[in-house]
């Protein structure tokens, strides 16, 4: 029995209207959804930036302070 993808994100099951199918609420969308998924994914991005920032921040500073070096150095004759 094959039941169309519309009829399942409308909550019409393989009984009719008044037996949605399992799992039908989950394609759903709620107002304010996008807004969480949105905040969720953006916490998401920021933690690994600050853990990488952590874990990496000697070599992060040498990094910026070899290209400042070299950028200051560029300007002074040999």
């Amino acid at each position: 029995m094959r039941i169309p993808v519309l009829a399942i994100l409308r909550g019409l099951g393989p009984f009719g209207p008044g037996f949605p199918f399992p799992g039908a609420a989950a394609f759903r969308r709620r107002k304010g959804q996008n807004t969480v998924e949105y905040l969720l994914m953006l916490a998401v991005v920021a933690s690994a930036v600050i853990i990488f920032t952590i874990l990496f921040h000697k070599k992060l500073l040498g990094g910026i302070f070899t290209l400042a070096g070299m950028i200051i150095g560029a300007g002074t004759p040999k």
